[in-house]
């Protein structure tokens, strides 16, 4: 039975995970310092500060992502550059993604429907957008009023020419989390699903050869 221990667990190891590899970079640069200061060239301190600037780019989005507030309320114009920074961060060898982000009128829903949660839940939307099908060149984020509620879409559309597959610990752990066993891949969709529940909606996920569509309704 999956309980709150093994959530936070998870995500410790997730949040740890993500910060390993910047982290160790500037370790093993600020270490040659110290054993022979003459080692080091511009390549150098290239590498320790675009790695210590990963690191902080990765933490400040991932604490709203999985962290408290502490009363520090971040509010939608800020989750949007923070947002852009993490895809800048984490951006692989085909490219930073493109962010298509909803207008201040269309988050004002959000905001009224979620109040401080808001920006919270739509973070973990983004992120579960970007990662639940490799290769995101682009991650589109609706946010619509219709006769259904409210309405918020991730679109994910993978690197041009290549096929993309939803991953399937992913799309369990939304739409069957009872039958799936929750591990590092898949605890921020899981994450993602409890945070919409909390807040009274539902969500779904579907995925295709370019890439995956996320949906989350409130009544």
């Amino acid at each position: 039975m999956f309980n709150e221990l093994q959530l936070a667990q998870l995500l410790c190891t997730r949040l740890c995970h993500d910060l390993a590899g910047p982290v160790g970079a500037i370790s093993a640069g600020v270490e040659l310092m110290g054993t022979d200061p003459e080692l080091i060239d511009d390549e150098t301190m290239s590498l320790l500060s675009g790695s210590a600037e990963a690191a902080g780019r990765k933490l400040k989005f991932l604490r709203v992502a999985f962290g408290w507030s502490g009363g520090r309320a971040i509010n939608f114009a800020e989750l949007e550059s923070i947002l852009e920074d993490y895809l800048i961060a984490t951006s692989a060898m085909s490219g930073v993604p493109r962010l298509d982000w909803p207008q201040q009128g269309s988050l004002a829903l959000l905001s009224d429907k979620l109040s401080d949660d808001g920006v919270q839940v739509l973070s973990n939307i983004a992120l579960l957008g970007l990662e639940c099908v490799p290769s995101c060149q682009s991650l589109s984020i609706s946010v619509e009023s219709n006769s259904n509620g409210l309405e918020v879409v991730a679109n994910n559309r993978t690197v041009e020419g290549r096929t993309s597959k939803l991953r399937e610990d992913t799309a369990a752990a939304i739409g069957n989390p009872d039958d799936v066993a929750m591990n590092v891949q898949n605890i921020q969709a899981h994450l993602t699903r409890r945070l919409v529940s909390l807040s009274g909606g539902k969500i779904s996920i579907n995925g295709d050869t370019a890439g995956a569509v996320i949906t989350v309704n409130w009544p």
